[in-house]
């Protein structure tokens, strides 16, 4: 059984709460570009994007706006080889709404993806990784397409991030609260937790794990049972909550993830 009382901002759908508290939002953006802004909104919540039913569908963790640049913040738990082809579909597609709305290329906001890692993408040891294009004949010409991609990594080793995104990272890497903004990031969660909404929520993704492992009981499917339910429990307690329904019809995303977890199927 899951410990509710024990999650914290690493799980996905605790991420996606607190973020969308303005301020805190607003406060983690500061930190990782490193400049101020005066304001965010957030166009839709939760905002669905997918054009065709045979292709690949997302969901964006967290997509907000300023006056001038649209930010799309992504929790990522999993080690992906692909994460990189991934930010590009989730830029292509941010990209595309935003023609759909009726405007001129000219006026395609900045975009910045971020990915916050749990993990080193690029096992380099550096905290930030951040990619925008440049020439590859000339690197003092970049291409201007108003697009940046930034992978977070809360593993990271070297002294190349100012002290207070060094904290955040760290108050998702472990908990540990350093500065106000931990304090205030540490005191949403504790609050999110006594959410009786959120609560049955999570509750309720257990039970219909648990209805599952009977009717597959019932009807002879022993073997592999108990790592199933191990690997069910381990995806909600990370947030990974579309992995989880994912994997029920991907065979392959299963083993993958049986591997990630160091399960024997």
């Amino acid at each position: 059984m899951i410990d509710i009382n024990k999650i914290t901002l690493q799980n996905n759908a605790m991420f996606n709460i607190v973020m969308h508290r303005p301020n805190l939002c607003k406060m983690c953006l500061e930190r990782i570009i490193d400049k101020k802004i005066t304001s965010i909104s957030y166009p839709e919540i939760e905002r669905p994007i997918d054009y065709d039913i045979t292709a690949k569908g997302i969901r964006l963790d967290i997509y907000c706006e300023d006056e001038s640049t649209a930010y799309n913040i992504e929790l990522q738990n999993g080690i992906y080889d692909d994460l990189p082809c991934r930010s590009r579909y989730y830029q292509d597609l941010i990209d595309i709404d935003l023609l759909e709305k009726g405007s001129e290329y000219s006026e395609l906001r900045h975009c910045i993806v971020i990915f916050i890692c749990t993990f080193d993408p690029f096992d380099k040891g550096r905290h930030l990784y951040t990619f925008e294009n440049v020439c590859v004949q000339d690197d003092a010409i970049m291409l201007g397409d108003k697009t940046t991609k930034m992978f977070l990594n809360t593993k990271g080793v070297m002294d190349d991030i100012p002290k207070p995104l060094k904290n955040f990272l760290k108050y998702i890497d472990s908990g540990e609260i350093t500065d106000e903004y931990t304090k205030q990031l540490d005191d949403t969660v504790t609050e999110v937790r006594k959410d009786k909404r959120w609560r049955k929520r999570i509750m309720t993704v257990e039970q219909l794990i648990k209805d599952e492992a009977k009717l597959a009981k019932k009807a002879g499917v022993e073997e592999g049972r108990e790592s199933l339910n191990k690997l069910n429990m381990l995806l909600i307690q990370d947030g990974r909550l579309d992995d989880l329904k994912a994997s029920t019809m991907d065979k392959e995303l299963q083993e993958q993830l049986f591997k990630e977890y160091g399960i024997e199927s």
